[in-house]
């Protein structure tokens, strides 16, 4: 390789305007033909590395490596190298190397043109000098480093040998101990602190899986600490041999400026005086629990005493008071008016006291049905009969606006009383309008449907409606007549025939809808 053009041929290739482009640029330019002769030299090259063939001696072997095996469109980088320039040849004083960096492009072959090689020096002497500034930096650092942990290493080992000896006069009291790192989050608990919290080791500890399952937050515990004060909570470990309850206790160790740098603590086996302290607990809960069924049983019977009384009075007093009236009066209007009266309120009383005697057979769970083949469409008819009167003597339209023959397996009477009780409920709580009973099949069921326009429920009350002796209603109507059983015994007997009830209602004021369904009977599908 030399530093003049050796081939002229080649060296008239590179074209007038070619030369004078790399010409101006500012970075140092060589072109080489393919028989790596020198073709053309820039001035930035010229001026920086002089017209000797010095430079290019210096960095033959790497220019050489670079373009090995390079194929026309490829490009190369090689890495920084150490190269003297014109300036620092030429000086008799010290200076420091400069470093550079080739960029190897081969220029594909035109027509009229032979290949050409194309290098450029990049001056990467600052970015050199930093990089091996910063790896003697780190290699002092590593060397600072190296001995510190020397020295931390001999710390720990005098720090260890003074917690063996605390931990063994731990041991011997039954005491673990516990201490977290603030900075790092590790913890180092004691051999006895092992055992008393149910762990295997304390290989991966940290804060959170020291407090656990406890019933205080961890949050609370650490701003107790942050604030200087101690803390106190009970843990239960569950073991393959039973559980064992442990006291942790802590507190915080701060530095001058009010940091605080590490949290200790203590555990201590407390079984014997937790397991004492949560039986007389148990036991004062169930005494509490007794109290509270007592009164609610008290309050209950109070009230059920109440509404009987009240219930069953009326019925007797009209039943009396028209037997007195038949006495004296011989009218045949008025024999008829008081038998009609005594037998409404004569039924009104039967019915109640069936309502009593099957709720309790429902509580003590002996109220049997017997099954058998029920037309559920023709039973409703003949309800819808016997409680007429009571509806139009109230003004109200009892209306049966679509009936279907279903046949179900029911027991008669019991079905009979679920109908009876959902229109006496409706008919009860209609002051004005009408009460409609359908029937119909729906999916293989049997569907009752009893809808009426009266004082509605409210939708917050709708789950309380099938619940014992509740009677719910607008607290502005007043109570209604009733022992607040029928819909309770409703959801009862439907229920042991193997169907569902359900209640719907917009709210107070715009009436209720309640839906019984049936499996129809197999047979007659």
């Amino acid at each position: 390789m030399t530093g003049s053009t050796s081939r002229p041929s080649e060296a008239n290739a590179v074209g007038t305007a070619d030369r004078a482009i790399f010409d101006r640029m500012i970075e140092p330019y060589l072109m080489l033909d393919q028989y790596l002769s020198v073709v053309f030299a820039n001035r930035a090259w010229l001026a920086t590395f002089g017209e000797t063939e010095t430079a290019l001696g210096q960095c033959d072997h790497l220019i050489h490596a670079l373009v090995t095996n390079l194929h026309p469109g490829q490009r190369r980088r090689s890495p920084a190298f150490s190269l003297d320039t014109a300036d620092r040849v030429d000086a008799t004083c010290d200076q420091p190397s400069r470093y550079w960096q080739i960029h190897v492009s081969h220029l594909p072959a035109t027509d009229d043109e032979s290949p050409l090689i194309l290098l450029r020096f990049d001056d990467v002497t600052m970015h050199t000098l930093a990089t091996r500034t910063e790896r003697q930096e780190k290699a002092r650092l590593r060397s600072h480093a190296r001995l510190r942990q020397i020295l931390a290493r001999e710390a720990e080992q005098r720090l260890h040998n003074h917690r063996v000896r605390f931990e063994r006069a731990l041991a011997f009291a039954g005491v673990g101990a516990w201490e977290i790192d603030v900075g790092t989050g590790a913890v180092h608990c004691s051999e006895q602190c092992v055992v008393d919290l149910g762990l295997q080791d304390n290989i991966g500890l940290d804060r959170e899986k020291l407090f656990i399952e406890q019933p205080d937050p961890i949050a609370e515990h650490w701003q107790a600490l942050q604030e200087k004060r101690s803390f106190e909570c009970e843990r239960r470990i569950d073991t393959t041999h039973g559980h064992r309850w442990v006291l942790i206790r802590g507190t915080g160790q701060f530095a001058d400026d009010g940091t605080m740098q590490s949290v200790m603590g203590f555990t201590l086996d407390i079984t014997s005086r937790k397991e004492h302290e949560l039986e007389l607990s148990a036991t004062a809960g169930e005494e509490r629990s007794g109290r509270e069924r007592s009164e609610a049983l008290a309050k209950t019977m109070d009230h059920f005493i109440a509404a009987v009384s009240h219930e069953l009075r009326s019925p007797l007093n009209a039943i009396v008071s028209w037997a007195e009236l038949l006495q004296v009066v011989a009218d045949p209007s008025h024999v008829a008016r008081a038998g009609e009266a005594i037998r409404r309120n004569g039924r009104q009383l039967s019915h109640m006291v069936d309502d009593l005697l099957d709720s309790g057979a429902v509580v003590t769970g002996k109220l049997s049905v017997h099954l058998q083949p029920v037309d559920i469409g023709a039973l409703a008819l003949n309800v819808v009969e016997d409680i007429r009167k009571n509806a139009e003597h109230k003004g109200l339209r009892l209306q049966t606006p679509h009936i279907e023959p279903c046949i179900v397996m029911a027991d008669e009477s019991r079905l009979e009383q679920v109908v009876w009780n959902l229109l006496t409920n409706a008919v009860k709580f209609t002051d004005a309008g009408s009460v409609s009973i359908s029937v119909s099949t729906c999916d293989g069921q049997a569907v009752l449907t009893v809808h009426d326009t009266g004082r509605g429920i409210a939708r917050d009350a709708l789950p309380d409606v099938f619940d014992r002796f509740q009677q719910i209603a607008p607290q502005s109507s007043g109570r209604v007549g009733g022992l607040g059983l029928g819909l309770w015994l409703v959801k009862n007997i439907v229920s042991l025939l193997g169907g569902t009830v359900g209640v719907a209602s917009p709210g107070s004021g715009q009436g209720a809808t309640f839906t019984v369904r049936l499996p129809l009977d197999s047979t007659f599908r």
